[in-house]
C-alpha cells in the first residue's frame, strides 16, 4: 500500500485540485476512523522520507564528511603529541634526538598508554587520508591532477561540494580559506590576500614571495576549469596540466628576465620572509 501511495504522487505531483483523500478512504472502507488513516498517512510519510535521504547519500557526501574527519584527527593528534611531549620533559630531563618521541616512549610505564594511542590515531589518520585520495581522484580526476588528491578535496569541502566549487570564479578559488584575512582588508586593516589553501601546492609555496600571487592566479584559474571539467564528468583532461605547466615555466622565466630581480637566494639572508596569514 506504502509503495502504490508514493508512486502515486510520484505521477501526480500536482493535481488539477484538492482531493479529500481521508474521506475517500474512510467511504470506500479502505480505514476504519480517523485513528487509522493517521497512523498510515505516517507510514507513507516516513517511507518518503527514508527514500530521500537515501538519494542524499552519495559518495560526494562521504568525502565531504572523511575530509571533516580528516581535520579532527590532525587537530587531535597534535594536541596529543604537544601533551605526550610535556609530559615526557616532565619525567625525562633528556631530549629525544632523531627519533619518534611516541615510539621512544610506548613501553614506558607511565606515558606508554598515551604514546601508544599517539601512535594508533597516526596510523588511522593516515589509512583515512589513503582513502580520501582514493575518493577524490574518482570524483574530480581533474582537480585531483592538477591540485593533488588532498588539496583537490580540501577546496571541495571548503566550497560545499564539487557542483558549488564549479560555479565558483577563479579570483574566488584563489582565496578559499583565507576569508579573516579578506574581511580585514575589507575593513581597511590588512591588504589583500594573495592566496588561500592552495598556498599549500608546490607551485605557490615554492617560488619567491613576489611571484607567488601571479603563481597563485594561474594555478587558481586552471582549477577553475578543472572543477567545471569534473562537474561536468568530462573525464579526466592531460593537456590542462601540460598547460599549467607551461603557464607556470613562463612566470619563471620572466623573473629570470626581469634584471631589477632579486635571487631568491638573496632574499632569504636579505631578510626573513613574512608569510601570509591565510585565515
Amino acid at each position: 500500500m506504502v509503495e502504490a501511495l508514493l508512486c502515486q504522487e510520484e505521477h501526480e505531483a500536482c493535481p488539477a485540485h484538492q482531493i479529500d483523500l481521508r474521506a475517500m478512504a474512510k467511504d470506500c472502507g479502505f480505514v476504519a476512523g480517523d485513528r487509522e488513516y493517521n497512523l498510515r498517512l505516517r507510514e507513507v510519510a516516513m517511507e518518503k522520507v527514508r527514500r530521500q535521504l537515501k538519494l542524499l547519500v552519495t559518495a560526494e557526501q562521504d568525502l565531504l564528511l572523511a575530509v571533516e574527519a580528516l581535520d579532527d584527527l590532525s587537530r587531535v593528534v597534535n594536541l596529543l603529541d604537544e601533551r605526550l611531549y610535556e609530559w615526557s620533559r616532565l619525567r625525562r630531563q633528556e631530549i629525544v634526538h632523531g627519533k619518534d618521541l611516541a615510539e621512544v616512549l610506548s613501553n614506558d610505564a607511565v606515558t606508554g598508554e598515551l604514546a601508544r594511542t599517539v601512535l594508533c590515531l597516526r596510523r588511522s589518520h593516515a589509512a583515512m587520508e589513503a582513502d580520501v585520495s582514493r575518493s577524490v581522484q574518482s570524483i574530480a580526476p581533474n582537480l585531483s591532477s592538477l591540485a593533488g588528491p588532498i588539496l583537490a578535496a580540501r577546496l571541495i569541502s571548503r566550497s560545499g561540494g564539487l557542483r558549488a566549487l564549479a560555479k565558483m570564479p577563479s579570483s574566488r578559488i584563489q582565496i578559499i580559506g583565507a576569508e579573516k584575512s579578506l574581511f580585514k582588508h575589507l575593513h581597511g586593516h590588512a591588504p589583500s590576500p594573495k592566496h588561500g589553501i592552495i598556498y599549500r601546492h608546490p607551485a605557490v609555496i615554492g617560488v619567491p614571495k613576489r611571484l607567488r600571487g601571479k603563481t597563485a592566479r594561474a594555478l587558481a584559474g586552471k582549477l577553475a576549469i578543472a572543477a567545471r571539467l569534473d562537474s561536468c564528468g568530462a573525464g579526466l583532461l592531460p593537456d590542462l596540466k601540460a598547460a599549467l605547466d607551461r603557464r607556470l615555466a613562463e612566470i619563471g622565466r620572466s623573473r629570470r628576465r626581469d634584471p631589477s630581480a632579486k635571487s631568491w637566494g638573496s632574499d632569504l639572508y636579505s631578510k626573513a620572509p613574512s608569510y601570509d596569514r591565510k585565515g
